[in-house]
């Protein structure tokens, strides 16, 4: 899968979690990563969840291991934690669902009734 590149307090960087970052995270967080964006969409999310989900994903998203820890530690210093929920998220959503797909031009799947 192609990594996709998010803007979040930490800047703009490409982000991907493959089979060794979902691993990884797994073995952080002891849940799986369904669980995990369970978690972050009922708000019983950890600091831990978001922390490796960021990490790992600058990780598969070609950023190398030390690189990837000293930006995610920086921005996590800087910004309230809850900003990165949403880009959080996303990354995760990506790995499990895929890209989501453009709908700019496509029909729309429900035809309109006559009259309105």
């Amino acid at each position: 899968m192609v990594p996709v590149v998010l803007t979040w307090p930490g800047g703009e960087h490409a982000f991907r979690l493959g089979i060794a970052e979902l691993e990884t995270i797994q073995q952080k967080t002891d849940c799986g990563p369904e669980h995990v964006l369970l978690a972050l969409n009922s708000g019983a999310w950890t600091v831990t969840h978001l922390v490796e989900i960021i990490r790992c994903g600058l990780i598969g998203g070609g950023m190398n291991h030390v690189e990837a820890l000293k930006l995610t530690r920086k921005a996590f210093d800087l910004h309230p934690i809850i900003t990165f929920k949403v880009p959080c998220q996303e990354i995760l959503s990506v790995a499990l669902f895929g890209p989501p797909e453009d709908p700019v031009g496509e029909p729309s799947p429900v035809e309109p009734t006559p009259g309105t």
